[in-house]
């Protein structure tokens, strides 16, 4: 062989070396990537064959997640299964044998209990290997480690339930201070009923029985006991403490239902309720109960405002230029407090000797959690309005 040639094929083989050790850096550095791209996602990657259920390929993120140590080698099927929790053992199982029966994906979360006690939610996606007849070889299979955002889930939903149940204690220590209003607004039906039922005696007790006043008098005392027991059902539902319960409902109605129950309040305070509530508006989905909560919290913080000055309490209703549903209670009271308005939303922040600084924290809550917003501004005159949306895609025209 000439040196030439020599030189070209040393040349080659020098070359080819070289490419495979760049080649292999690459590699190394791209599972390096991908190793640690699965520790920061806490995702992990696994293949299983079928027959048997073992494991042909594990990612080190697997065994950190699982809780495995990868110097004792790869565990068995029956080894993980042990570590999944009891309570989603057969339902685990029952998702792997589906897919692997009906040669699908596969998408479960469960449990597993680490060795040291601490538990771990894991969602785990799978998909399957065919060979050449169709029939399943292998699965291909993702892990997730959603423990942070399981707990972050749970914790939402024991703050909900808190917020509730401080949102009823504060419904029901309101309508306790309106027991005395109430009472009166109660009373006046029974009254009237009562008034009605003696005429309608009177009339029939006669030597020549009214019948035609008598009926009159009959329908009114219905008409009145039916109005009583509006304003039972109406503090009832107030009183009730459960679930959130959404539907349909005319927000136009609600503030009259409100009006007719604060009226008494109102009056004590020599303050004039005035209601503009505009034709048509939609229908929204909302918990009628909450929404009473938030609208029955601004028109009291309206009355409280002029309980020194007396005043006019108004409270509109109209479509934003946007298309949702807007509610106004304007006052013309003391105003708002200097410095940062939407401060007087935050919780246990208040002005009133005797308030508890939930009221506004609440309202702002419930209006929120239903998809809508509120803010408070100063009148251009005296007093302040508090202002809130609900949106309009989840209206139906009335």
């Amino acid at each position: 062989m000439r040196d030439q040639e020599v030189i070209e094929q040393i040349t080659h083989l020098a070359g080819v070396a070289i490419e495979r050790k760049l080649t292999q850096e690459v590699l190394r550095r791209s599972e390096a990537y991908l190793a640690e791209a699965q520790k920061l996602a806490h995702m992990s990657s696994w293949v299983w064959e079928v027959t048997g259920r073992n494991a042909l390929y594990v990612s080190e993120e697997w065994y950190r997640v699982s809780g495995f140590d990868s110097s004792g080698g790869t565990p068995n099927w029956a080894e993980q299964l042990e570590r999944v929790h009891h309570e989603d053992r057969v339902a685990f199982q029952a998702k792997i044998d589906r897919a692997i029966a009906e040669k699908s994906d596969y998408d479960v979360e469960f449990r597993i209990v680490l060795p040291r006690g601490p538990i771990r939610f894991i969602r785990s996606v799978g998909h399957p290997v065919l060979g050449p007849s169709g029939e399943s070889l292998q699965f291909l299979a993702v892990e997730i480690d959603v423990t942070d955002s399981r707990q972050a889930e749970e914790e939402r939903e024991r703050l909900r339930q808190q917020l509730a149940h401080l949102a009823h204690l504060d419904r029901v220590s309101t309508i306790g201070e309106l027991t005395a209003s109430l009472a009166h607004e109660i009373m006046q039906p029974i009254g009237a009923a009562v008034t009605n039922a003696e005429a309608c005696l009177r009339l029939i007790s006669r030597d020549q029985p009214d019948v035609v006043e008598a009926r009159e008098a009959a329908l009114e005392m219905t008409r009145d006991g039916r109005r009583a027991a509006d304003v039972i059902d109406r503090v009832r539902s107030l009183y009730q403490k459960g679930s959130p319960q959404k539907e349909f409902v005319d927000v136009s109605e609600v503030i009259r239902e409100m009006v007719g129950m604060l009226s008494d309040e109102a009056s004590k305070y020599s303050v004039t309720m005035r209601t503009d509530l505009a034709e048509g508006l939609p229908k929204v989905i909302v918990d009628r109960v909450q929404l009473q909560q938030a609208l029955m919290n601004l028109m009291l913080n309206g009355i409280e405002a002029m309980r020194e000055t007396a005043g006019e309490l108004s409270i509109k209703s109209e479509r934003a230029e946007d298309g949702q549903l807007m509610v106004s209670v304007t006052d013309t009271g003391i105003g708002l407090p200097a410095g940062d308005v939407d401060r007087i939303f935050s919780a246990f922040v208040t002005t009133k000797s005797q308030g508890t600084g939930l009221g506004l924290a609440i309202t702002r809550s419930i209006i929120e959690s239903h998809g809508g917003s509120i803010r408070a501004f100063a009148n251009s005159g005296p007093g302040a309005t508090f202002q809130f949306t609900l949106p309009g895609r989840v209206a139906l025209s009335a």
